[in-house]
């Protein structure tokens, strides 16, 4: 059983532990303005003292759009340069909390705050557990965060008309506590975020393997007509030519009756490498159609580039050396191609058809050929 906590962190985790960062800062970024209008407005503040307040006010609004402004575009710069989100994104987020760290102090020892200074304190220790809490996945900004909040408090020892030890313990005291805090639960938020991929991971192998087929390795039917459905809507959006080929081994029933079934199982087997081989864009799927028959489907391509491609793996089929004990099993196929420009109303079911009738031809024309229809 793999051991989560020992689990790699990828740059797709990282990616996922700083989107999170940013989503769960957006409230952050008008809290202080919210608690500082609260505080101010009920005290008559803005009148008492017009200047503080417009100082911290003006202050609050420019660090909150400044945030905002990096979380609006959080994709944008964390893709272009991490380092770049970091430098932007971290300073405007301790530039807040020290701002906040300041009044707190300002709170404390000035006689024009004096009537402010309870609901600041109070509102200090708020801020700084909601704050770690939301920021957790980065021990770093956690750390310089409640560093920001905490610290201005501790500069009441040097100022000599307010020496008041225990708030200068009380916010010492805090901030162990915070380092101890924030230092479990960034442990805890990683380990759920490792347990979170590890099982995304095991989904998609499962469902990975829940679309080939066991014995070609190459994707099963039901993947097959999915995404030919995906690929007729994609068609007729963008009016662009849609290509099938359908693959039959000739006289497969001949191999299996001369050599068994194990050596006509590795005959699919090896003709699945040459398809795989052959037909290499992302765009293209190859599958197994059921039987000894494979499909290919090739969006964006017309019957001759279909053709071309068809006429390389018939070719590649012929000079396949495959062995059943001292035995060459010498097969070949025939392959059917048809092209549509799939229009409204169309249906999977009418480029198969034409595809298989293109098939039927090359097998009535002699086999080990390939025919092709257009609609």
């Amino acid at each position: 059983m793999i051991d989560v906590k020992t689990l790699e962190i990828d740059e797709e985790m990282l990616l996922r532990a700083n989107s999170d960062i940013a989503t769960r800062s957006t409230t952050g970024a008008f809290i202080y303005l919210l608690i500082w209008f609260a505080i101010t407005i009920s005290h008559k503040f803005y009148s008492a003292e017009p200047t503080i307040f417009i100082f911290f006010t003006s202050a609050f609004v420019l660090l909150a759009m400044a945030r905002v402004a990096l979380i609006r575009n959080f994709e944008k710069i964390y893709h272009r340069n991490v380092l770049l989100w970091k430098t932007c994104f971290f300073p405007a987020v301790w530039g807040a909390a020290f701002l906040w760290g300041v009044l707190c102090y300002m709170a404390l020892v000035d006689p024009r705050l004096e009537a402010l200074t309870l609901s600041v304190v109070i509102s200090t220790a708020g801020l700084t557990a909601g704050g770690v809490t939301a920021l957790l996945p980065d021990r770093l900004l956690t750390i310089g965060l409640f560093t920001a909040f905490l610290l201005p408090a501790e500069f009441t020892l040097f100022h000599t008309e307010f020496r008041e030890f225990s708030v200068n313990i009380l916010f010492l005291v805090y901030w162990v506590g915070m380092y101890s805090i924030t230092r479990i639960q960034h442990e805890e938020y990683w380990v759920g975020l490792k347990h979170m991929f590890l099982i995304k991971k095991h989904a998609q192998e499962l469902e990975q393997l829940n679309t080939l087929d066991g014995l070609t390795g190459l994707k099963n039917r039901s993947f097959f007509d999915e995404t030919l459905r995906k690929e007729m809507k994609s068609g007729v959006r963008k009016q662009s030519q849609l290509s099938l080929m359908l693959i039959d081994i000739d006289y497969f029933k001949e191999v299996n009756d001369r050599y068994g079934h194990l050596a006509g199982d590795e005959c699919l087997r090896k003709l699945a490498v040459v398809l795989k081989e052959q037909v290499q864009r992302e765009t293209d799927t190859v599958a197994r159609y059921g039987g000894e028959e494979f499909a290919v489907i090739l969006p964006a391509d017309d019957r001759k580039q279909a053709i071309v491609v068809a006429k390389q793996i018939r070719k590649a089929v012929e000079e396949i050396d495959c062995r059943w004990g001292k035995d060459r099993v010498f097969f070949t196929v025939s392959i059917g191609v048809a092209s549509i420009i799939p229009q409204l109303g169309d249906i999977q079911e009418k480029l198969i058809a034409l595809a298989d009738q293109a098939l039927y031809q090359a097998k009535a024309g002699g086999r080990n050929q390939v025919r092709g229809l257009l609609d």
